[in-house]
């Protein structure tokens, strides 16, 4: 051993090593180093981040509401878990929900039960009560749509209502408690968030429904999904296609047209009722809309003009080129394109007040993407608003120079039956992306709930809940100052390694 120390000595020292030689392995180690490195935190990342002290801590999130709950002595909410509770400790995820579950019971012991039972024998697994009929009424949800049941599902009910909570995504068993990115990765714990709303939804009888339109290339986002289940709706999708559709169904409360890449179609005739009736006839009966669309997608003259009806449309150039807005000065990355905006400050707009005092903790800031200026009229006002040093861009050009445009909007219209139909808009699909809204430093979730709260009126909605963050990459770590700090870090190690290289060549000529 000694022996080979010697030699390889001798052969650092000898003239046939250059330092240059010594420079380039350096260089190729730390490449190495590096490559290792993001291989095993893409493959292994939810076994390489652990959250170092799980906060479980319940806030006031739906306090009136449980609090009332309690006192009145009505009704009980029971949270089921279809497994054992050592197997439920015992499972990475499942551990989370029981404890969150505690924490709830510990907090309203009139309201919350907690109860593990067995889903092939059908017992309660500390009582030995039969619950062979309760799990055939929890099979089918209140809208007579079936419920599979899982070992990992977790039930909340009443006497009279009751939702199931399950999820087998990757084997992400209590998926439905956690935020999944698209490697079906955990990226962040919301058992609060979670627990709050299924508490508060089957404390409440009354839940319209949510319809996703379908068979327009349209795509939402889960975390869409997941936010119009907490805040109280059924979730569904409605095919405005179907021939056999004469009018879109009566529990409807809210219609989502999310990202189409096709137009909805107008006035087909022969007794077939088109969409784009089919959507006036439930706007002018006080029906409310969410869309949103890429401001990059072609050809939507039909959902346009609909939007019209409302005083809402994109801006173009006088060619009919789409524009959108870029920002240097308040942008997230080095394109501008990817930018912070802030709720409309207009003191008549009651909406954009209501909701920036609904998410004053964090400000209002939103974070968008690749979004379009509008122009309003009529009833329409903007929700959001761009910096005033922002620009209009279009076909690599600046068109516009302005700055503080309008970038999502809502508006309402009174039907011939004499109820009012609300609409929100917004000509960008990255309000409501997973990156957006698990954040510790952008009120995207909170933005959509107080938007669902005050402008749709859906009532309460666990605003500021506390998340687990297992993902470090979150978007805030992502930011224009953040980056230059990697940056600066990066160009270090060539300067590091070149004075390295120095010192090595000044010590072999002064041997």
């Amino acid at each position: 051993m000694n022996n080979f120390k010697q030699k390889f000595t001798s052969f650092l020292r000898g003239r046939n090593f250059a330092s240059g030689l010594l420079v380039a392995i350096i260089i190729a180690a730390v490449v190495f180093v590096n490559v290792i490195c993001y291989t095993l935190s893409s493959y292994f990342e939810l076994y390489l981040y652990v959250p170092e002290e799980p906060d479980f801590s319940i806030s006031d999130t739906f306090s009136e509401v449980f609090e009332r709950a309690s006192d009145e002595g009505g009704k009980r909410v029971t949270v089921t878990f279809c497994k054992s509770e050592d197997e439920v400790i015992a499972d990475s995820t499942g551990s989370y929900v029981r404890e969150t579950a505690l924490r709830f019971k510990e907090k309203y012991p009139e309201l919350i039960t907690i109860r593990y039972i067995n889903l092939i024998t059908k017992y309660d697994c500390n009582t030995g009560e039969d619950v062979a009929d309760e799990l055939e009424i929890y099979k089918k949800d209140m809208k007579g749509k079936d419920n599979v049941l899982h070992n990992t599902s977790v039930i909340f009910s009443t006497d009279t209502s009751w939702r199931v909570m399950t999820g087998i995504v990757s084997g992400v068993g209590y998926a439905d408690f956690y935020t999944l990115n698209s490697s079906y990765y955990i990226t962040s714990y919301n058992g609060e968030e979670k627990f709050a709303s299924m508490v508060a939804w089957v404390l409440n009888d009354n839940h319209g429904t949510a319809y996703f339109t379908i068979g327009h290339g349209e795509s939402a986002s889960p975390e869409l999904n997941s936010v119009l289940t907490c805040a109280g709706y059924y979730v569904s999708t409605l095919n405005l296609k179907d021939s056999s559709l004469t009018s879109v169904p009566e529990d409807a409360e809210l219609i989502i047209i999310s990202n189409p890449t096709t137009d909805i179609e107008r006035g087909k005739g022969s007794g077939v009722i088109a969409e784009y009736e089919l959507i006036k006839s439930y706007t002018e009966g006080g029906g409310d809309i969410f869309v949103t669309v890429d401001p990059y997608a072609k050809r939507l003259p039909n959902l346009y003009s609909l939007l019209e009806e409302y005083g809402i449309s994109v801006k173009k150039t006088e060619g009919g080129e789409m524009q959108t807005v870029k920002d240097m000065n308040n942008a997230i990355t080095t394109d501008g394109f990817t930018l912070v905006c802030e709720l409309d400050g207009s003191e008549d707009n009651t909406v954009a007040r209501d909701m920036e005092a609904k998410i004053d903790s964090l400000g209002g800031s939103v974070i968008l993407k690749d979004v379009a200026p509008l122009a309003l009229s009529g009833s329409a006002k903007p929700l959001l608003v761009t910096s005033p040093t922002s620009e209009c861009y279009a076909g690599g050009a600046v068109v516009d120079s302005e700055g503080s445009y309008p970038i999502a909007a809502y508006s309402t219209h009174v039907g011939d039956s004499g109820k009012t139909s609300g609409l929100f808009f917004i000509p960008s699909v990255y309000l409501t992306a997973t990156d957006a809204m698990v954040t510790n430093g952008y009120a995207n979730k909170d933005f959509v709930y107080s938007l669902l709260d005050v402008f749709f009126e859906r009532g309460d909605m666990p605003y500021g809940t506390n998340s687990i963050v297992y993902n470090t990459g979150l978007l805030e770590n992502l930011t224009m100052g953040t980056a230059k700090i990697y940056t600066a870090l990066l160009l270090s190690v060539p300067a590091i390694l070149g004075v390295f290289g120095a010192v090595m060549l000044i010590r072999r000529k002064n041997r």
